[in-house]
């Protein structure tokens, strides 16, 4: 499939007006409406509907937007990785899931710049699912998941476990806390679980939020409380701008390596675990000596 093709569809469909996307496209009209019915033909059925101020995506072009805007990525990879292997450094692509980010970059590239300076690197952040094929589509050569499952050819083994606290704004004990001030976080597989059997009554909370970082911002403009990875936020514990609610229950949120049971460079993989497990071992050792 032309990846032109691709493009142009996409570009259309932010911008949903041919004129627009030839001009910044640097084509003729005719040209985009080529790309576009050579596109429909190939997956025959209507991707657009024309409208008086434009077009619309149909059914069947939302449900294709989705993997065309995969593709795009996938062919932008590809280039970047042909254009690293021309040069005489190994690559090691790695991926982190995105609440995990923050706690291991930048101090893994400097790891990996001061022990391992002869690797390219590539980092990538994303949800477990993503990474997961990204690591079987061979973009990136190792991943760190929520996901305790993968796919068929690759090696899943456990990482480490989060330690998940209740913290709030405001010093307080779990008997004072109101389930209609509580602000659920979607950490992921196994945290929900365990979640819904230690703390049933904060089930049904109002207030429910997909990403750690909404949540922690949303706790220092309000008086409510929410889980958070013990490392995450362990910093603002120790200058009291947050602190642990007293005798809330403790969860935990387990994480994976996920790499290829034939990978084609086993050292590398060797060498990016190695430095995180280093990262993980020196995190673990400032939170033992921070805790009372």
């Amino acid at each position: 499939m032309n990846i032109d093709a691709i493009n142009t569809f996409l570009l259309l469909s932010e911008t949903g007006n041919f004129s627009r996307v030839a001009e910044r496209s640097n084509l003729t009209q005719s040209t985009v409406s080529s790309r576009i019915k050579v596109l429909e033909d190939t997956l025959n059925v209507k991707l657009f509907e024309r409208t008086s101020s434009g077009v619309l995506l149909t059914d069947a072009g939302k449900k294709f937007y989705k993997y065309a805007a995969s593709m795009r990525q996938t062919w932008q990879q590809g280039r970047q990785e042909m254009a690293r292997s021309s040069s005489p450094k190994q690559t090691i692509g790695v991926g982190l899931h995105m609440t995990m980010w923050r706690r291991f970059m930048p101090d893994w590239l400097v790891w990996m710049q001061e022990h391992h300076p002869h690797f390219a690197l590539q980092v990538e952040a994303d949800y477990s699912e993503r990474l997961v094929d990204y690591v079987s589509q061979g973009v990136l050569d190792l991943a760190i998941t929520h996901m305790p499952s993968g796919l068929p050819g690759l090696v899943v083994e456990p990482f480490m476990e989060d330690e998940l606290i209740m913290v709030s704004r405001i010093a307080r004990d779990f008997g004072s806390c109101d389930p209609a001030d509580y602000i659920f976080v979607d950490w992921s597989y196994g945290y929900r679980e365990e979640h819904q059997e230690k703390l049933p009554e904060f089930a049904t909370s109002t207030i429910n939020v997909g990403y750690g970082e909404i949540a922690l911002e949303y706790l220092y403009a309000s008086e409510c409380y929410s889980y958070m990875p013990r490392a995450y936020v362990s910093d603002y514990l120790a200058e009291n701008r947050l602190h642990i609610v007293k005798d809330a229950p403790v969860l935990n949120r387990p994480s994976y390596l996920v790499h290829s049971k034939h990978p084609r460079n086993p050292h590398a993989i060797n060498v990016a675990v190695a430095g995180l497990r280093a990262l993980n071992a020196g995190l673990k050792q400032g939170h033992n000596a921070q805790d009372p």
